[in-house]
């Protein structure tokens, strides 16, 4: 088997071999993952935007943010939202990162995520 990889110049996503070789990611998780790591980086994450991009479930798509969450590449923050309603709801930002927070260590405590 061969693989044919072409010289990009535009439009594409950097993506480190280490956050896709991720082994506590399954392939759903990652699949969403990348999907997001090709947005632009002021883009909103919306749940709902997610649910409806890989046709999946609230709970599907709570669990794979938990599992993003877990393995250090996505972060929660809950802030008010007085810009949306006027009584100034609760809502969550989401942070998505390249590389993992909270670094794979193999058996000799290397780190699998260095920079």
């Amino acid at each position: 088997m061969a693989i044919k990889k072409d010289e990009l110049t535009s439009h594409y996503a950097c993506i480190p071999n280490a956050t896709l070789q991720d082994p506590r990611l399954t392939p759903e998780a990652l699949g969403v993952l990348v999907f997001l790591l090709s947005l632009p980086e002021n883009w909103i994450i919306r749940a709902a935007q997610i649910r409806r991009k890989f046709n999946i479930g609230k709970f599907v798509q709570q669990r794979i943010f938990r599992e993003l969450e877990r393995a250090g590449y996505l972060v929660k923050e809950k802030e008010k939202d007085k810009a949306r309603t006027k009584d100034g709801r609760w809502t969550c930002r989401i942070t998505i990162f390249q590389t993992s927070l909270k670094p794979l260590t193999d058996e000799d405590g290397q780190s699998w995520n260095s920079k």
